[in-house]
């Protein structure tokens, strides 16, 4: 009998056995499969006979002491051609990527590992059962059509198994439109509390080429929350196919066939990372920065789109974020961006991914330092002066140079502070240029920094706040001094590393050696700065 040739009501096929192949090799394969995958197919195929126009599936199992039963009704459009049933691949649907399961495999495969099997539908029936030790398969006629089709089968699993497709068979997902029955007991919709559109590679069955196409089609992702003790999977359609691979509390439901290995227990290469990448824009809002650490996340981003990327970045290592850099010599530009309240982030422990996102969007130390440093300087040269210059009465800054006692008074000791920071700045074996002075306020508004007390610039120049009551009223106090000692070490160190502090401490003796040997030149030179301001005496004696 030729493979595609029905069998007539009534006659029975000796010899080809249940299928139009050698099922020896097949069977084999199959029965290695869960048992629950193989059922599944019954259910899939019940589903897309059901279709857009809603109906009920009852999936009952048994074990009845010698054997396992399996019946699987539904009240879809029925099956054709029963005898179509016995060829592996031979369907008279035509093939869809909104189709669950493969093309023409799914019963085939579950009847390869039956013990014997009916499927009824319309006006017929075909059997396959084992006469004298050999398969038969049966068509016959029966009086009263029936709705849909209904198959029941039997197997030689252990009672066991009932608990395992309770456990499994529970965790599908309800079609729109179907009511789905699990041993009598209807299985509630769960609802969806996210639905993403996406554009995801499918699978379809070309005829003409007898070949498996893995076009890109639209899609929806349903995002359904697990419930306690579910791993989250992939679905298709309803259909639990593989584990998502995130550390997200989320059942992607695709709403469209997915690819998998020819053995479908594997989905395709980079499919779940693609789902990861649809669904990043929804879930990133959902996680905290520990989370969004996850490798999966980091894989999955660099496919992203850019603001996607940046909202991972941010939310992960936070808003003052940067990329650590190794030391430069006595540079430690890490050093200097923490000091700027920025958090380092190093890039060599993270996964490919997450660095080639932080590449992009976080500023290395370097560059935040460098930043930071030319904000702050075009403000001090857009803020400082020199206190001459002021003559406007109704400029603000005249209310300071007033109460620092005057021109004369402010220039007399910043005079001194120019001369000091010299003093250190010319104790190297280095040729610097001559330190420079001005002034300025010290609130910085603009930066919404907290006061400066003084700055340094790469050409010397030195600025002191106003403000600080140390420059101007105890100018030779160890506050003032201090702070003197710290400005002129940037003149080798533009930075806080550690070179910075070596050379802070170094100038701290070079200053001590300074007021040792010129001590004379100070109480010549700068006599009245020796002594205290009347309003401000006791607060400064502690300094």
């Amino acid at each position: 009998m030729n493979a595609t040739e029905p069998l007539q009501p009534g006659h029975a096929d000796h010899g080809a056995g249940w299928l139009q192949i050698s099922t020896e090799g097949f069977s084999s394969f199959n029965k290695s499969r869960p048992q629950g995958h193989l059922v599944k197919e019954l259910v899939q195929n019940s589903f897309d006979a059901i279709g857009e126009g809603g109906g009920t599936v009852d999936l009952g199992y048994h074990h009845d002491g010698s054997a396992f039963h399996v019946s699987c009704c539904d009240s879809g459009a029925g099956i054709e051609d029963l005898a179509a049933m016995r060829v592996v691949y031979l369907t008279f649907k035509v093939d869809s990527h909104l189709k669950r399961g493969r093309f023409g495999r799914g019963f085939k495969e579950i009847l390869s590992v039956a013990k014997s099997a009916t499927v009824s539908s319309g006006g017929g029936q075909i059997q396959f059962v084992t006469e004298n030790g050999r398969q038969v398969t049966r068509v016959v006629s029966k009086p009263d059509a029936q709705r849909g089709t209904a198959v029941e089968m039997m197997f030689d699993w252990p009672p066991e198994t009932i608990g395992e497709f309770d456990s499994y068979f529970s965790r599908f997902l309800v079609p729109d439109g179907v009511t789905f029955r699990l041993n009598g007991r209807t299985l509630p919709p769960r609802p969806v509390r996210f639905l993403i559109a996406a554009q995801l590679p499918t699978e379809i069955y070309h005829a003409e080429r007898h070949s498996w196409q893995k076009p890109r089609r639209k899609t929806t992702i349903e995002l359904v929350e697990t419930r306690d003790g579910e791993t989250p999977h992939i679905y298709e359609m309803g259909i639990p196919v593989a584990e998502t691979e995130w550390t997200v509390p989320f059942h992607a439901n695709i709403q469209q066939r997915v690819p998998m290995n020819p053995n479908r227990d594997a989905l395709a290469s980079g499919y779940a990372r693609r789902i990861h990448t649809a669904c990043l824009p929804t879930i990133v809002a959902l996680l905290d920065a520990q989370e969004l650490t996850a490798d999966w996340i980091g894989a999955a981003g660099v496919e992203a789109e850019p603001e996607v990327q940046k909202a991972i970045v941010e939310q992960a290592f936070g808003p003052n974020a940067v990329r650590s850099v190794p030391a430069m010599g006595k540079r430690d530009f890490d050093d200097d961006a923490e000091r700027n309240g920025a958090s380092i982030v190093k890039t060599a422990q993270m996964s490919s991914g997450f660095r080639e996102m932080a590449k992009a969007h976080l500023p290395t130390a370097r560059e935040a330092v460098v930043k930071r440093e030319v904000e702050i300087a075009e403000e001090i040269a857009s803020t400082r002066f020199q206190v001459e210059d002021v003559e406007d009465r109704t400029d603000p800054r005249l209310v300071w140079i007033e109460k620092r006692g005057g021109s004369a008074r402010i220039n007399r000791r910043l005079s001194f502070a120019v001369w000091f920071c010299q003093k250190l700045v010319d104790s190297t074996n280095e040729t610097h240029m001559p330190v420079t002075g001005a002034v300025a306020l010290g609130e910085r508004p603009a930066l919404g920094k907290s006061p400066f007390l003084a700055h340094w610039t790469n050409d010397n120049r030195l600025t002191l706040a106003l403000e600080f009551d140390p420059f101007w009223d105890h100018p030779l106090g160890a506050k003032a001094l201090s702070v003197l000692i710290h400005e002129a070490a940037h003149a080798r160190n533009m930075h806080h590393g550690k070179g910075f502090h070596d050379e802070v401490e170094r100038l701290g003796g070079v200053a001590a050696e300074v007021m040792f040997h010129h001590g004379d030149e100070v109480r010549r030179g700068w006599a009245d700065l020796m002594e205290l301001s009347p309003n401000r005496e006791g607060d400064n004696q502690a300094g």
